[in-house]
């Protein structure tokens, strides 16, 4: 059933096709979070507001493509997405597959299959939510990591650091690491606070583990970790010093 509240982003660069997708998402009752006929005009969009889809062709205009523009929401952007294009080519399919997105649907398609589909991710993408921040809720002292099918508990004085892993995100302990099926800006927004600071693009860091900070990178247990320019006065900031 759709949601007014639901609002899509379409992205394509056919201005004819865009607006017709866009009657047929208002016609079953969603809104339009706005009509990008680039990735920089989408990326306007999604930081000024907060789409519940995104609608991504491959091709586009500019020198960043819809695969391009994927990879930066799952980097940047809690925003799911689904593939509208023609292309289907064993590379294209190979490329997207990494990409993880909630749907794929071969232009041309029809109006169901369309509101189908983006009925599936968004519920999907809800379901997902809700079980990321049930298992990992009283961050306090402890939350579960789901691994094989179990509910693993973890103390969270017990993670070392993360490490963004494409789309996904190792936790890692003394004793072992896990992989998650959540990016390492997911991650960051349930542990980052007064014990977690993302110091890297690809890490978030414990900072009571941390051993030795050096001018560009920092050692937790061995492990060689570095650290952005942008996130250095942060860390001095946040670390007790005599």
């Amino acid at each position: 059933m759709t949601n007014q509240l639901d609002n899509i982003l379409i992205v394509e660069d056919e201005p004819l096709i865009a607006e017709d997708i866009s009657d047929t998402l208002q016609d079953a009752g969603y809104g339009i979070a706005g009509i990008a006929h680039s990735a920089d005009a989408a990326i306007k969009i999604l930081k000024s507001s907060s789409p519940s889809l995104a609608l991504l062709d491959i091709n586009i205009d500019g020198h960043i493509d819809g695969l391009m523009l994927a990879k930066i929401i799952n980097n940047d952007f809690n925003v799911p997405f689904i593939f509208l294009t023609s292309f289907t080519d064993e590379k294209t399919l190979n490329e997207v597959k990494k990409l993880k997105p909630f749907g794929f649907i071969v232009k041309p398609f029809d109006d169901k299959e369309l509101i189908t589909n983006i009925e599936l991710a968004i519920d999907k993408f809800k379901e997902e939510s809700k079980e990321l921040a049930s298992v990992e809720s009283n961050l306090n002292d402890s939350f579960f990591l789901k691994q094989d099918g179990s509910l693993i508990k973890v103390s969270t004085s017990e993670i070392l650091y993360a490490e963004a892993f494409d789309n996904y995100c190792f936790i890692h302990t003394h004793e072992k690491k896990y992989l998650l099926p959540h990016t390492l800006k997911a991650i960051s927004q349930k542990l980052e606070g007064n014990l977690f600071l993302r110091i890297h693009r690809s890490f978030l860091v414990n900072l009571n583990a941390i051993e030795v900070i050096n001018e560009d990178h920092l050692l937790i247990n061995n492990k060689c970790i570095p650290v952005a320019k942008s996130s250095k006065a942060e860390l001095l900031n946040r670390i007790s010093l005599l």
